[in-house]
């Protein structure tokens, strides 16, 4: 499903997309090749997903909230290398919640009762858990009248928009309780993207990243990535995609209802609870955890349902992925390993070819030096690291920027902030 992006959001820049080392040269791999490849990236049939132990299902799939705030190219043609000019990025690459706020000419997303508030659409109740939640708003036809379309494909995706929807109106009511007078909503948008941002960094990059790394880039700053004017197309194309590793062909929402990955798109109103216990770790043992970072992407990826081809690899994300890499010219994951002073791995699904696809790399690596696909390896750490730590640092809006000594001071512990303190902070009475 393709999301018809209002133009008044695509970024401005000249150059929508880069390359980090544009002094590499490109790796090709024919499409017999890349297509053996993606084969031996099934799972095995009657295989049990290998979980991780620290990233939950919702911090895995907060990241594509994260891939839809910055980033949407549906440009690239897959037959043949394209020249990176004609890649154009549909979203501005700041996390900045325009997926949330839209521009506040849109008044259709605020509530015209309170002004500095947000509306959300149909409340719903189960009577079973005692608990109620909000819809997003729907037009007559079951669409969510959000800024982007695609966080509504996906019904944990549409759960976390509400719940950053509800974090910001709670946020209102929290400055009012504080003696604020006038209008809120300037100075709750601000709040709410440093807590949104401090989570990126902390409930994310911390997790996903090679601690070591981690401590450099957020000490020492970027090495390689240092002007954010465009995005690298070996974070887009690579590094950024090893979330579709991580995710689960089976997800728990509820006590009672588990969907397969596609079927979770298979909604018109928000009817069924999404239970936050079974997305983040509350310690009462109902968390389902992502998977873990491997070369093995789950069955359901290898033949997408809602494309329309006669060709089982037009179907195979795997497949596009790897031929994404090809388009995109993007180096090899050896190149990219020496380039940036690493020992390069061994890679034996590749060593018949010139060079590892740099995606398939970067899961590799994963798997051989992130405690066994816990977290991503030195390359894919550098890559993702840098490419988030130098947006946010030079992002107008980023507490990186603009008080670097900042804390939270909304969690249970002064100075820290997760996932369950932003749901205790949305749901308190």
């Amino acid at each position: 499903m393709h999301s018809q992006q209002n133009n008044i959001f695509q970024s401005k820049q000249k150059d929508h997309f880069s390359k980090l080392f544009p002094e590499l040269d490109p790796l090709f791999v024919n499409d017999q090749d890349l297509k053996k490849l993606s084969d031996q990236m099934k799972e095995s049939i009657g295989s049990k997903e290998s979980d991780s132990r620290v990233i939950s299902n919702g911090v895995s799939i907060f990241s594509q909230f994260l891939a839809h705030d910055m980033t949407f190219e549906s440009t690239s043609k897959l037959g043949n290398q394209n020249a990176i000019g004609s890649f154009q990025n549909d979203r501005t690459i700041n996390l900045d919640l325009d997926c949330i706020y839209g521009q506040k000419t849109q008044d259709f997303l605020y509530n015209a009762e309170d002004k500095d508030k947000m509306l959300l659409g149909k409340c719903f109740q189960d009577h079973h858990y005692k608990m109620e939640w909000f819809d997003l708003q729907r037009n007559s036809q079951g669409k969510a009248i959000i800024p982007d379309a695609r966080n509504d494909e996906n019904i944990i995706v549409s759960r976390l928009q509400v719940l950053f929807i509800e974090f910001h109106n709670r946020m209102v009511d929290h400055l009012r309780s504080k003696g604020r007078t006038g209008s809120a909503f300037n100075e709750a948008k601000k709040q709410v993207i440093w807590y949104y941002h401090w989570l990126i960094i902390y409930e994310y990059l911390y997790k996903i990243m090679d601690w070591n790394i981690f401590e450099e880039l957020m000490d020492n700053g970027s090495k390689y990535f240092i002007n954010p004017n465009s995005l690298p197309l070996e974070f887009t194309g690579a590094a950024f995609r090893t979330g579709h590793s991580q995710t689960r062909d089976l997800n728990r929402i509820n006590e009672k209802v588990e969907k397969r990955l596609f079927e979770l798109g298979f909604f018109t109103e928000m009817k069924e609870l999404v239970d936050w216990r079974y997305m983040f770790n509350f310690g009462d043992g109902r968390c389902q955890f992502a998977k873990l970072i491997d070369t093995k992407i789950g069955n359901s990826f290898h033949s997408i349902p809602f494309i329309k081809s006669d060709d089982p690899y037009e179907k195979s994300l795997p497949f596009r992925n790897l031929k994404r890499g090809v388009v995109y010219g993007l180096p090899s994951g050896e190149d990219v390993a020496n380039r940036m002073g690493f020992e390069p791995i061994k890679v034996p699904e590749t060593e018949h070819l010139s060079g590892t696809p740099l995606w398939f790399y970067i899961l590799k690596e994963a798997e051989l030096q992130g405690h066994e696909g816990e977290h991503l390896g030195r390359v894919g750490s550098t890559i993702l690291g840098e490419c988030f730590l130098t947006v946010l640092r030079n992002d107008d809006y980023s507490f990186l920027k603009l008080h670097p000594k900042w804390k939270p001071t909304l969690g249970k512990d002064i100075g820290e902030f997760d996932f369950l303190d932003l749901i205790r902070f949305v749901h308190q009475n």
